[in-house]
């Protein structure tokens, strides 16, 4: 029996570093396909195809980003436990936001009530691209179940964060991700368009967040 132990235990750590080996990194799958697809889509846009460029955006979440892993990024807590990437324990929501970049009116009530319904088993995280003391003003409008973190990019720290969340794919993205780090969904939040009710806004918000807890399988 004494034998048998450290054997099992060896094979178990060598499929466990193969496996490890084998994960390609969200940052790695990026920087293959980013040329192409930015190409794509300036093409797309200067012939008007706007739909089109928005296919070419899913095709690569869903041929390419997906299945990748996050890589280890950092963030500044405001009100959260989670100031890395690394710390990530349970299936976690990130949503980008900015103070120059206005949410349509359905969106934070919308992730609140989520947060509020699902936060025992999800970890919803909000990404500010601002200073300290602009978040403290845009922060109160979140439910106390989201995690407000930040990054000051004039502080110069955490440009790889920056990089990769907010400037190789723009802005408005949430991005979901399992608890083992695996990146389920990357998605654009849905765009202001004042041909829409009150209503349809918030039907719109509620349709968007729902498809990304789908993506975790809890409903």
């Amino acid at each position: 029996m004494s034998r048998i132990l450290p054997f099992f235990f060896l094979i178990s750590f060598g499929l466990f570093a193969q496996e490890e080996s084998n994960k390609r990194f969200f940052s790695e799958v990026l920087s293959l396909n980013l040329d192409s697809y930015n190409t794509k889509v300036d093409e797309a846009l200067v012939r008007g195809e706007f739909s089109y460029a928005k296919s070419l955006f899913d095709s690569l979440v869903k041929n390419h980003l997906q299945g990748s892993f996050i890589d280890p990024l950092k963030f500044e807590p405001y009100n959260s436990s989670i100031v890395s990437t690394e710390e990530i324990e349970k299936p976690t929501i990130i949503s980008t936001y900015a103070s120059w970049c206005i949410p349509n009116k359905g969106e934070i009530p919308v992730l609140n009530k989520m947060a509020q319904k699902y936060g025992d088993m999800i970890d919803f995280v909000v990404l500010f691209w601002d200073q300290k003391k602009t978040v403290r003003k845009l922060a109160k409008q979140f439910d106390t179940n989201i995690q407000i973190v930040y990054v000051d990019e004039v502080q110069n720290g955490h440009m790889q964060t920056v990089k990769l969340l907010k400037h190789a794919l723009g802005m408005s993205l949430s991005f979901v991700i399992a608890a083992d780090g695996e990146i389920l969904d990357i998605n654009r939040r849905p765009a202001n368009k004042m041909n829409l009710s009150e209503n349809q806004i918030f039907n719109q918000n509620i349709t968007f967040l729902t498809r990304q807890i789908a993506a975790i399988k809890l409903i």
